[in-house]
Order: C-alpha cells, then sequence, then structure tokens
C-alpha cells in the first residue's frame, strides 16, 4: 500500500483529479499493480490543511495589507 501521508498535498490534488477524469484508481508506480482509490485520496486530503485558491489568496493577501497600515 503507498503511504500517503509522505506526499505533497498538491500532488494528492493532482492524483484525485486523475482519478474523477479517468473513473478509476491512480497508479503512481505506473506499472498497473498497486492502484490508490478516490476514497483514500479524500480520507487523507481531509486531514491536510486547507489551500486557498487564487480569490481566498487575493482577499488574505489585501486584508494583510489593509491590516498593516
Amino acid at each position: 500500500m503507498w503511504d500517503l501521508t509522505k506526499e505533497p498535498t498538491k500532488v494528492l490534488l493532482k492524483w484525485l483529479k486523475y482519478t474523477y477524469k479517468m473513473g478509476m484508481g491512480y497508479d503512481p508506480t505506473q506499472n498497473g499493480q498497486e492502484y490508490i482509490t478516490k476514497e483514500e485520496l479524500k480520507k487523507e486530503l481531509s486531514t491536510r490543511e486547507h489551500i486557498l485558491n487564487k480569490q481566498e489568496s487575493k482577499a488574505q493577501r489585501k486584508y494583510k495589507i489593509k491590516k498593516d497600515k
């Protein structure tokens, strides 16, 4: 079984996107022997901190600038 705790969050999000696109699990080794399911990826991502999207990042930067003035 693949240790998802060692993978960066952005990589896990990329793999999750791939599983939705292909409709099956993701094989990080690309050898067809080990698949990671959507459920495993979602479970691991639920333990991670939220990553801001562009709109949230922009709002946070604006807030920080106003706060510092």
